[in-house]
């Protein structure tokens, strides 16, 4: 869709922008052998919203530029660059206090921190993993980092939630993991203080829960959820109503913020774009915004608190009641980044 926008405006400098997709079915060595044919197809360069990080190697060492959803590759590889900047997940051991003490302040204390087996999704939970013993007044009861991805019968998974005594979960995988999840919990009779999954973005599958997704934090992938009133998630919105497509799908705004990324990838690098200029002029771009749809300004200056710049510090949640995810009144910033090895704060306060 952004690039059929693009296109339909006259493309990137009078040059019209051509998609060729390739499905890595969410499989490692699928993955190297897509990239290799995209290698050979002479692609320019790639979008992603893959967990799976197989390809990142051979990319970086080709010079291809990627840009997507994040992983830890988006915060080490010159090459990489993802929509909400780096993630925490490029080094563990550097993690940051917000999301905790969001869930803090709903009453949880007691934490089971789970996830898909990616590693994407491992990464950044181990890093919420190590930062709670620096957040007072919390610990963490259980570790579950192989979480089957999408629909599964989760029922031991709830009662080892259940015996570890744990009133806080949060849950980094496909939502329709999340969903069995919440599911078991329910069965189980386990009542949670906060209860956070990742892309729990779609009020349709809450009708679809029984219940048991009520009051549940749902994050997006990093873009400001659909029903906040702002104007840039208002028109993308509109346009993918048009298109037919479902805006509150969660790879939905990923897939769109990615292409908007490389396409302003493509405009920094002058007109006549080498992978080299696309790499080097995108990595002196201070505050990127995603036209208005992420909830902070994102720099991919290198050397910040990782090698390809600093973390995005806000973060924007809903809440499920009812059939409705009813989105907060603001985006939830700051949050302290600590470095666990030391104990040091090492960016924001």
């Amino acid at each position: 869709l952004r690039f059929d926008q693009e296109n339909a405006k006259g493309g990137v400098n009078g040059r019209k922008i051509k998609l060729n997709i390739y499905d890595d079915a969410t499989n490692p060595s699928t993955q190297v052998s897509v990239v290799q044919k995209a290698i050979g197809d002479n692609v320019f360069g790639l979008t992603t919203a893959t967990s799976t990080v197989s390809m990142f190697p051979t990319l970086n060492s080709a010079g291809i530029p990627i840009v997507g959803f994040n992983n830890p590759s988006f915060g080490t590889d010159n090459n990489a660059f993802g929509i909400t900047g780096i993630t925490t997940g490029s080094n563990p051991a550097i993690a940051s206090t917000g999301i905790i003490e969001k869930m803090k302040q709903m009453g949880g204390t007691k934490f089971a921190i789970i996830n898909h087996a990616s590693a994407g999704a491992t990464a950044s939970q181990n890093g919420l993993a190590n930062i709670i013993p620096f957040v007072p007044g919390t610990s963490m009861v259980l570790r579950i980092s192989d979480s089957p991805a999408g629909a599964h019968d989760a029922t031991s998974e709830a009662l080892r939630i259940k015996n570890s005594g744990a009133d806080a979960v949060n849950y980094s995988g496909f939502i329709d993991g999340g969903i069995s999840l919440a599911q078991a919990l329910k069965q189980q009779g386990v009542t949670l203080k906060s209860f956070v999954v990742a892309g729990l973005t779609d009020p349709a599958v809450l009708k679809t829960s029984n219940g048991a997704l009520e009051g549940a934090l749902g994050a997006t992938y990093g873009p400001v959820p659909i029903g906040v009133n702002v104007r840039a998630v208002k028109t993308f919105a509109n346009a993918m109503k048009a298109a037919g497509l479902n805006p509150y799908a969660p790879a939905g705004p990923v897939g769109y913020l990615s292409a908007d990324l490389f396409i302003k990838g493509l405009k920094v690098a002058g007109k006549c774009p080498t992978r080299a200029s696309f790499i080097s002029n995108l990595r002196k771009v201070t505050s990127y915004d995603g036209a208005g749809m992420l909830p902070g300004k994102v720099s991919f200056v290198p050397n910040g608190l990782f090698p390809n710049g600093d973390p995005i510090t806000c973060g924007w949640y809903s809440v499920a009641k009812g059939t409705e995810l009813v989105p907060d009144a603001k985006a939830t910033c700051g949050g302290k980044y600590i470095d666990t090895t030391t104990g040091k704060v090492v960016f924001g306060s």
